[in-house]
């Protein structure tokens, strides 16, 4: 597919760096890449295609900007840390480009200015748009410089009767200029303030500020896949360490006799209390924590620990947080990683605590970039 064929804007946004190659391609790259970090450690099976190429992510972030009399919407352009105007994203859904396009002409009619970062002017930090695309429900975040929102009450009148299908949207307030995106204090401006997806058959609540996957249909299927791997057969004591909002661990839950999930941001572990307490489930105990000192802590009062999932951020795991793992000594290790350069230093690292990789399996959960998730499966030998 030729790049102007999927997105016009391709050659000023640099959000898409594959746009260039055809989709067999890019799946052939990305699987070389896991060959290449992982290859050497144990078998890499053939990549699981996404099975949306377009309009797959369930998180679009836009920015505004003046033009002219227009304000217009963009995508942030981290490279050069501007915006490129845009009046659809192609891996964004129809429903996002069409909200986007809206509130432009709200915040005109509104007279609510853009923040220009070379004046250093303006109210409007940026816009996420969250799709709950099982429920479809849908959440609008406007990302204001402080919490002062001129006329909040009628904007929201407004964005309700232009966007009826907006389930709830909120503000947030930030006051740092470099971090566009990130938004505290949130206020309710209609709705509950959150949207409700469904994954792996299980209830899902996403907040404003909610890690969650962003290829939900991929993400099935990984999740799948590791639970696959791990092997449970209902009687294991399962670690979720790094899990976030407990999307892996809730899944794992139905599958094993007790989940015991560790994440270090508490508003994270606030949410998975709350997914877990939606599902009825009762199986898992969330704590907040560093999970080098959380598995240091279990290893010391001599917990038993028979599958262990890692979901770590790019950077991987810590050194410290490994050692800890080893001592609490898991039968089998699952570990989901965005990053398999970091994975493959990871698993060496465990390959010198006796774990003995199986097999690794890609998943393409972000067509036309250059990022690719794998699972790896570890046995303890």
């Amino acid at each position: 597919m030729p790049m102007n064929d999927f997105c016009q804007y391709a050659k000023k946004c640099s959000a898409c760096q594959l746009c260039n190659l055809a989709y067999p391609e890019q799946l052939r790259l990305k699987e070389n890449i896991c060959r290449r970090h992982i290859g050497g450690l144990c078998r890499v099976e053939a990549i699981t295609p996404s099975p949306k190429t377009a309009g797959y992510r369930n998180k679009a972030q836009f920015v505004y900007k003046r033009d002219g009399k227009r304000i217009v919407a963009g995508v942030y352009k981290s490279t050069t840390r501007t915006s490129v105007a845009v009046d659809s994203c192609a891996v964004c859904s129809d429903r996002a480009n069409e909200t986007a396009q809206i509130l432009a002409k709200l915040f005109l009619s509104f007279k609510i200015q853009p923040y220009d970062p070379y004046t250093g002017r303006g109210w409007l930090r940026s816009v996420v748009l969250r799709e709950a695309f099982a429920t479809g429900e849908m959440m609008a975040v406007i990302i204001g410089a402080d919490s002062i929102f001129p006329a909040k009450k009628t904007f929201a009148s407004a964005l309700q009767k232009a966007c009826p299908y907006l389930t709830t949207a909120v503000c947030a307030v930030n006051s740092d200029p470099k971090k566009l995106f990130n938004g505290r204090q949130t206020h309710v401006l209609f709705g509950d303030g959150y949207i409700t997806d469904v994954l792996c058959g299980e209830r899902f609540i996403i907040s404003p500020s909610s890690f969650y996957q962003i290829n939900r249909d991929q993400t099935e299927r990984l999740y799948s896949a590791a639970i696959e791997l791990a092997g449970l057969s209902g009687t294991e004591t399962v670690l979720d360490a790094y899990c976030g909002v407990g999307t892996i661990g809730i899944v794992a839950s139905r599958h094993a006799k007790e989940v015991l999930a560790v994440e270090l941001n508490p508003a994270a572990i606030r949410d998975a209390k709350r997914n877990a307490a939606l599902n009825g489930i009762e199986n898992i105990r969330f704590t907040a924590a560093d999970s080098r000192l959380y598995a240091k802590a279990l290893a010391a009062d001599g917990a038993h620990i028979d599958v262990a999932f890692i979901d770590p951020p790019r950077a991987g795991c810590t050194a410290g947080f490994l050692n800890a793992l080893s001592k609490l000594a898991p039968e089998k290790i699952v570990y989901i990683s965005c990053n398999p350069e970091t994975q493959g230093r990871d698993i060496r690292i465990l390959s010198g605590f006796g774990y003995k990789p199986q097999i690794c399996r890609p998943f393409d959960m972000f067509p036309f970039t250059k990022h690719v998730e794998s699972i790896v499966s570890l046995i303890k030998e």
